[in-house]
């Protein structure tokens, strides 16, 4: 969305909010707890550079070329990421080499590989405003 960095900031409070009451009234796992405070950190590491830039009334512009490019890269290394885990992790499930089940294996690995999507992305697109 091509909204201004105050608007998708708050947006993005909504993701570790989420997370962390999944996680203290529903789940109680740790998994989510660190995702939680991962999340957390990317979403005040997001908010510091907004605020170092002093872009918070500024449009983001999320939709040129370049980070169509980058997300659309980033989606497709995590695709590939998704299906080896989701692999390996039946395989290990079959064996009974860990104690985990099948909808949670699922779970958790959306919101990793969201995460790890989102970190792959916006450090392409730093990278790319660094070079120029």
């Amino acid at each position: 969305m091509n909204v201004s960095y105050r608007t998708n900031f708050i947006l993005r409070i909504g993701i570790p909010l989420y997370l962390f009451i999944s996680y203290f009234f529903i789940s109680h796992s740790k998994l989510t707890l660190i995702i939680a405070i991962l999340a957390t950190i990317h979403l005040i590491t997001f908010g510091l550079d907004v605020h170092r830039k002093g872009k918070w009334n500024k449009i983001n512009l999320q939709h040129d070329q370049r980070t169509r490019d980058n997300a659309l890269f980033a989606g497709n290394l995590i695709y590939w990421f998704t299906i080896l885990v989701l692999l390996l992790g039946t395989l290990l499930i079959q064996n009974s080499m860990i104690s985990i089940t099948y909808p949670k294996l699922v779970g958790y690995l959306i919101l990793i590989s969201l995460l790890l999507k989102w970190i792959i992305r916006d450090y392409l697109n730093n990278r790319v405003e660094s070079e120029d």
